[in-house]
């Protein structure tokens, strides 16, 4: 009870401090919120992206950062399979590629996981526990079929490889 005093003349003095703090704590919310509908995070791994989205949030605006004593060392990310956030009969349509990774819909995944995940395609497949690839191509359907006639046409497959006069 003697504490409570002290307490309020504090919150009194440095009302704006924690004006700031509830502001950051109700930021790193809706961004972790958003990152984990986009993909399944484990207790630990949620735990970690709350801390650190919290620490950068803060260390932009001056504020406290959350010490590292507190902040649990990260799993060894080496050998663990992430589960994809879609289903995996979904992954592949007709006119799009979902990314496992970001969720983005594309025609072509292979260019895309190498710049903005840094993946190459064996690692993306060990990464999500994909093991056939041909049940799982980073090409659509619409445009595979596309190549594939493009392909024919300029004699590709055919013996002597000679192209076929326009009909």
């Amino acid at each position: 009870m003697t504490y409570l005093p002290r307490l309020a003349k504090y919150v009194k003095k440095n009302k704006e401090t924690f004006h700031m703090a509830t502001e950051i704590i109700k930021i790193t919310g809706q961004i972790v919120i958003s990152h984990a509908s986009m993909s399944e995070l484990s207790t630990q791994e949620l735990v970690d992206e709350i801390k650190d989205v919290y620490n950068v949030l803060a260390s932009l605006e001056g504020g406290a950062v959350i010490p590292e004593a507190m902040a649990t060392e990260k799993a060894p990310e080496a050998g663990v399979v992430k589960k994809p956030s879609i289903k995996l009969k979904d992954i592949v349509t007709q006119k799009y590629v979902v990314c496992l990774e970001c969720g983005k819909k594309m025609r072509t995944l292979k260019r895309h996981i190498q710049k903005a995940h840094n993946l190459l395609p064996k690692e993306y497949y060990k990464h999500f526990g994909l093991l056939d690839p041909k049940k799982y191509p980073l090409v659509c359907k619409e445009y595979s079929e596309q190549r594939r006639k493009m392909a024919k046409n300029w004699g590709f497959g055919v013996k002597g490889g000679k192209k076929k006069a326009p009909a």
